[in-house]
């Protein structure tokens, strides 16, 4: 199956018209690089080919598995980079959070749901969204400080309110660390992606085949990150302030090193997880006009939307649809990994198994 596959993305790459860097040989100035002309926006083919139909009467085997792919393998690559825009290229994260950032809330409620929503019953809104990608909050300094600039009266949380923060922060009257603290997720804090597919035998095509339904970065949400640091610094804070109303005395070592543990407890909540899952189908139209980088032929790039139904990257099975609600791998083979990739395997290969089988007389 793994010939079947590679030769599969070989095609596809054959199969791509269109130019890594649109006009690259005939512009004459640099700002014409990248942009393409009427005639390329015509005949451009940017619309993904439809799935057929299956009828569930033809299914004669289903699997639906989660994986996860880890950024930091080669073959993983042109799903992490760019870290930064490069003329008409993205990352597949900044792909998904500008459509994200672009698209209204009553349609984000369509595909978008909560990280830990498996089966699609929660959506979730956008301004939770755009917290998990950027987010900020004051600390009491600000708070003490702030009705001295807030002049109109502005409600905090208003996006008006959040203008003067700005300015505040432009004109160097606030400071980070110090009034505020501030995080935003990047295209390099995302370290790998889960996946949830359907593994079917189809009986009309006697073939085993995989439909992607949905994928989610991990990574650790804004929201999440700023408010462990300002546990850390209530933490600190709280510590050296009951050791001043004790008669101003210094804090004891027992004292230094209860709050080092709780300043490391609060850590604890800072694990990547999946920021969102967002429903595969919808978004292909978005993901088939952005293009991936192909070390083979910069000139015939292939986009996202390809790469991933080629399944051209690599992938380990973190948890199968079971009787045990649906456990996880690590949940009954906890802390060793050999065993955790070994039943990774172990499930992979029950999969294939069964289309093998299917062909034993």
């Amino acid at each position: 199956m793994d010939k079947i596959l590679k030769f599969s993305f070989v095609l596809v790459l054959l199969a791509s018209h269109v130019n890594g860097q649109s006009n690259l040989l005939n512009a004459k100035t640099p700002q014409k690089i990248g942009v393409k002309s009427e005639d390329q926006k015509k005949y451009d083919n940017t619309k993904p080919l439809d799935y057929g139909y299956i009828d569930d009467r033809d299914v004669m085997f289903g699997k639906k598995v989660w994986e996860t792919i880890d950024l930091e393998q080669r073959i993983n690559f042109p799903l992490y980079y760019p870290l930064s825009s490069k003329l008409d290229r993205l990352s597949l994260f900044e792909t998904l959070r500008q459509h994200i950032n672009n698209s209204p809330e009553e349609k984000i409620k369509n595909f978008v749901f909560e990280g830990d929503d498996d089966y699609f019953k929660l959506p979730i809104g956008k301004k939770d969204i755009q917290n998990k990608f950027k987010f900020r909050s004051l600390l009491p300094a600000a708070n003490d400080s702030i009705d001295i600039y807030n002049t109109s009266k502005l409600v905090q949380g208003t996006p008006d309110f959040e203008l003067l923060i700005d300015k505040l922060i432009k004109d160097k009257k606030f400071k980070s660390g110090k009034h505020y603290v501030e995080e935003e997720i990047e295209s390099k804090d995302i370290k790998s992606y889960a996946i949830q597919g359907y593994w079917y035998f189809d009986k009309r095509l006697s073939e085993l085949k995989y439909r992607l339904i949905a994928i989610g970065p991990l990574a650790t949400p804004a929201d999440v990150k700023v408010n462990a640091q300002k546990n850390k610094k209530k933490i600190e804070a709280d510590a050296k302030q009951l050791a001043k109303d004790d008669n101003e005395r210094e804090m004891t070592k027992e004292e230094e090193q209860k709050m080092l543990e709780d300043i490391a407890n609060a850590d604890k909540n800072l694990e990547p997880a999946v920021l969102f899952w967002i429903y595969y189908p919808s978004i292909r139209n978005i993901l088939k006009v952005q293009n991936s980088f192909n070390d083979r032929n910069s000139s015939k790039p292939v986009n996202f939307d390809d790469l991933l139904l080629s399944r051209h990257f690599n992938a380990v099975i973190y948890k199968e649809e079971n009787v045990n609600d649906d456990r996880a791998i690590a949940g009954y083979k906890p802390n060793d990994a050999m065993d955790q990739l070994l039943e990774s395997e172990r499930v992979k290969d029950k999969i294939r198994d069964y289309e093998h089988d299917m062909w034993n007389y």
